[in-house]
């Protein structure tokens, strides 16, 4: 969390009053409801990235702006003014540009926000590699897609629900590839020779990936592959790891 200062009662009779606000500086210190404050303004048709980090300030400073119209312009020079718990503070418009540089990781970086699916783990912890692996199948189709297709949208949150969730709001369908994003992100630090090196996933289909995830892992042996996707989606990413690791070892 950021703190941001240099705020002062506007009215020049009484004494300058300073408060402090704070806002999150990246995905991971976000708490659910400012994902879900951001997710909604990101969810806006048209909206400019400019007016969108200035709306993300405001909702995650709990900050009201105020109609400038109302003060003198002299009064107000080189300042904006904004409502706070009832009252009117004024903040230099440098604080303010300030503060939206530094939200500016909402439009520009991956990082790991709460998962806005109810029950379902941040990290995927518990969950099954089929329903993984199948979630990722459809996103990525999504996104293919120029996220235009909603279907795929839904069926993969349908998989990683186990169908208790069928329908997305708009603030949810951002939310969610927001989530997946950073999620793949963690993923591929952690298993780096699985989601990143030459035994992983890039130039290769969904159906050839899981190929040779199977063969990797069931030692020739067909009948365990129903045992591996139904394994914890950790546990057979960590066996890739190591598996995929060591042929590098390997090989050089």
């Amino acid at each position: 969390m950021k703190l941001l200062q240099r705020l002062f009662v506007p009215h020049p009779r009484r004494r300058a009053k300073k408060i402090n606000l704070t806002y999150p500086i990246s995905w991971e210190t976000m708490s659910f409801d400012e994902f879900r404050e951001v997710c909604d303004i990101l969810a806006v048709p048209g909206m400019t990235r400019e007016r969108g980090l200035f709306l993300c300030l405001c909702a995650l400073a709990h900050i009201r702006p105020d109609d400038p119209r109302k003060y003198d312009p002299r009064a107000i020079k080189g300042k904006s003014p904004f409502i706070i718990e009832g009252q009117a503070y004024f903040l230099s418009s440098k604080a303010v540009a300030e503060a939206c540089h530094d939200l500016a990781f909402i439009y520009d970086s991956v990082g790991l926000p709460p998962c806005p699916l109810q029950k379902v783990d941040q990290t995927l912890n518990y969950i099954p590699f089929d329903v993984f692996f199948t979630a990722d199948s459809y996103i990525l189709r999504y996104q293919a897609d120029g996220q235009r297709n909603n279907t795929w949208l839904k069926e993969a949150v349908k998989a990683l629900t186990g169908g208790r969730k069928r329908k997305l709001v708009p603030w949810e369908r951002v939310a969610v590839i927001v989530w997946w994003n950073g999620l793949k992100k963690r993923l591929s630090d952690m298993y780096p020779h699985v989601l990143k090196g030459e035994g992983g996933v890039s130039g290769k289909t969904q159906a050839e990936m899981l190929q040779d995830i199977l063969s990797s892992i069931n030692d020739n042996k067909p009948q365990e592959n129903e045992k591996i996707l139904k394994a914890d989606t950790h546990s057979v990413l960590h066996a890739l790891e190591n598996i995929y690791a060591n042929a590098d070892k390997r090989r050089s």
